[in-house]
């Protein structure tokens, strides 16, 4: 694959939107959190924070007139300031934000598919190519010393064939259910290496760089509808293990928790219309569920100070999302 640098046509010097709401608190009946703040007070919706560890350096993706996506940026999550970092009518998602080097990795929709690049937190404008084919890849993340990327790439789907009877009278007839089956790769930035690990969704590696834990979809229990479950395995694809049941929800998203012994992510429950925010250690049990409001909460990410970001529309119409947290404190 080529690299290249590039300038978004518009894009200019980065710029700051400030809103007149501040961060505030609000308590959700029945949820119990030492605070639960709202951290973006946007006309747009804005979703998928990552960083803000330290309450700094929070990143995350808004929408905006015409339905396009940007990156944008708060320095200081306490404050009302965001920095847009990418512009132009685009489709820039995912970003994750990493510490050691100060870039934002994101998926940027390139005309006819989905491409890899980053981005200088600091600086904005060029931004830095790292995949370039004809398929797809999305959801990357840098390791923690901002070395390597992990994505997925988009591959021919699992196809299952089910057996559904139309009539009494009448045969069976087939009904096919594809499932995503996206490849794992890893791409080292230092030496160019570009590997695939595994198949699976939402890759992340964990902070002591062994581990990837990751999304594997499939059928439900009785085979008629679509499933995510969590699972881990080994920085060389090996020593795979499944943490959440299909049964219990239809889970994704996936992030670590700073110790590399838990991992948050989203679930919606089989009998529930909207997501929460859960968490399960990494021997698959001790299962915990933080979020029950009536909304959908989702795209967790765990803050080095146990701080959990999260998009949500609670507060607020369908679909209305912003940045949320909440402190784990308590919460163990």
């Amino acid at each position: 694959m080529k690299k290249f640098i590039y300038t978004l046509i518009g894009i200019g010097s980065s710029f700051i939107l400030v809103s007149c709401s501040t961060t505030f608190q609000m308590i959700s009946e029945g949820e119990s959190f030492d605070a639960l703040s709202k951290i973006t007070d946007s006309k747009f919706p804005s979703m998928f924070p990552n960083g803000g560890d330290s309450s700094k350096n929070l990143t995350f993706c808004m929408k905006s007139t015409g339905g396009f996506y940007n990156i944008y940026l708060k320095d200081n999550v306490l404050t009302s300031a965001i920095i847009k970092k990418t512009d132009g009518f685009n489709y820039n998602l995912m970003p994750n934000y990493n510490k050691a080097t100060n870039r934002i990795v994101f998926q940027y929709w390139d005309k006819t598919n989905y491409d890899i690049y980053y981005i200088d937190a600091s600086k904005g404008k060029a931004i830095t190519q790292i995949t370039n084919t004809d398929e797809n890849e999305y959801s990357p993340a840098w390791s923690v010393d901002g070395k390597k990327i992990i994505f997925e790439k988009g591959a021919p789907p699992r196809l299952f064939l089910t057996l559904k009877k139309t009539s009494k009278n009448k045969a069976t007839s087939l009904d096919q259910i594809t499932l995503p089956n996206n490849q794992i790769w890893i791409k080292d930035l230092s030496t160019g290496e570009l590997k695939m690990v595994g198949q699976g969704s939402y890759p992340k590696f964990s902070p002591n760089g062994m581990y990837i834990v990751f999304v594997k979809y499939d059928l439900n229990k009785s085979k008629t509808k679509e499933t995510g479950t969590i699972w881990i395995m080994s920085i060389d694809g090996e020593n795979q293990k499944q943490l959440t049941d299909a049964n219990v929800g239809y889970a994704i998203l996936p992030n670590w928790s700073p110790s590399g012994k838990e991992i948050i992510f989203q679930l919606a429950k089989p009998n529930k219309k909207d997501a929460d925010i859960y968490s399960v250690d990494i021997n698959g049990e001790n299962l915990k569920q933080y979020t029950i409001n009536k909304s959908n909460d989702f795209s967790p990410y765990w803050s080095e100070d146990d701080f959990i970001y999260f998009s949500s529309d609670r507060g607020a119409k369908i679909g209305e999302y912003q940045i949320w947290r909440f402190k784990m404190s308590g919460q163990q």
